[in-house]
């Protein structure tokens, strides 16, 4: 293997006996490039299924579904971000990286990264909460969508632009030679902390928001399973943290933040394509008529169909559990363009 050069600098000392090399390193960069490159391609797909539903058979968008595309934006950004970091050292051991290249793959990833894969995290989980709000419901689980969201631009927003707060002087964030003081990076947990507590609201909000349906119990569990869909996130976000714990000690940066950066990918076009599933159900019933008919031969499609929901959530007298709702008549119209 041939030996880094004494003119350029490294960014880190190797430990005894290994001799770094700029010039042929050990990389496990390969696992970015599988997760920047396929997971878009199935995002990518399911997502378009959703749009090609919204436009040729519910006939109108709604805010959730502008929202999911501003997400994938975002997403696809990340995955740019990550594919350019390979330049930049990302997948090989730190002694093995040239100060310089160094530099960059912080200030990259900390600017870029961070912004693009926060902003896909927040478009992502508004989203979904979004598209809870198609259905009647009551005023306090309005009150609990719009505190989810709150919480989610509280995190998301300060962590997309951490980078302008984290050192003193700015530029020590990614030039660790300029003397100065940072934030812990223990401090960062608090935000993905919230992140796993927000994806598991988002998974139990359709409990609540299904628990007035006047269904046998089978009905009524396959209505808040499709419902839950959106929200089955959470394990990849668990899982994320789990990577970032068990990094925080490792000072080999450019190859351990390869698990972090591959299961930050996952998360994001899990999130995507679980925000999407939902809403796919118009697609399904229109094209495979039969496809999940082993639930219920008889009448899957009537049980689990919009105006099916919203017959039962919305009483007569427009309340739901003696709260008001607006939502009923518009749902209802909405299931009847999607039987067009």
């Amino acid at each position: 293997m041939a030996a880094a050069s004494d003119t350029v600098p490294a960014a880190g000392l190797p430990p005894p006996g290994v001799t770094p090399s700029f010039t042929d390193p050990e990389s496990i960069g390969y696992q970015i490039i599988l997760a920047a490159v396929l997971c878009p391609v199935f995002a990518t797909s399911i997502c378009s299924l959703r749009l090609y539903t919204a436009h040729h058979i519910l006939k109108r968008f709604h805010l959730d579904d502008w929202l999911i595309i501003v997400a994938l934006i975002f997403a696809l950004a990340f995955s740019i971000v990550n594919l350019i970091q390979l330049g930049n050292g990302a997948g090989r051991h730190l002694w093995d990286v040239p100060l310089a290249d160094f530099n960059r793959f912080v200030k990259l990833g900390g600017i870029g990264g961070s912004l693009t894969y926060n902003l896909s995290t927040l478009f992502i989980k508004v989203s979904i909460l979004q598209f809870y709000q198609r259905f009647p419901s009551s005023r306090s689980f309005q009150l609990a969508v719009y505190a989810t969201i709150f919480v989610a631009v509280g995190y998301c927003i300060p962590q997309s632009i951490s980078w302008l707060y984290h050192c003193r002087p700015i530029v020590r964030y990614w030039d660790f030679t300029i003397p100065g003081t940072c934030i812990r990076d223990e401090d960062y947990l608090a935000s993905a902390a919230l992140n796993v507590a927000t994806d598991i609201i988002i998974l139990l909000l359709p409990i609540w928001l299904a628990f007035p349906l006047r269904l046998p119990a089978r009905q009524k569990v396959g209505v808040i399973c499709i419902l839950m869909a959106g929200g089955f996130v959470c394990a990849v976000s668990i899982v994320r943290l789990a990577a970032i714990v068990s990094g925080l000690r490792d000072p080999d940066i450019t190859w351990h933040y390869v698990k972090n950066l591959v299961w930050c990918l996952v998360e994001m076009y899990v999130g995507i394509i679980c925000a999407c599933l939902p809403c796919l159900k118009p697609f399904f019933q229109r094209y495979f008529p039969d496809m999940f008919a082993f639930l219920n031969p008889r009448n899957y499609a009537s049980l689990f169909s919009l105006e099916t929901i919203t017959h039962r959530m919305f009483s007569r007298s427009g309340t739901l559990h003696g709260e008001e709702t607006s939502e009923g008549s518009k749902t209802l119209a909405e299931s009847g363009e999607a039987r067009k």
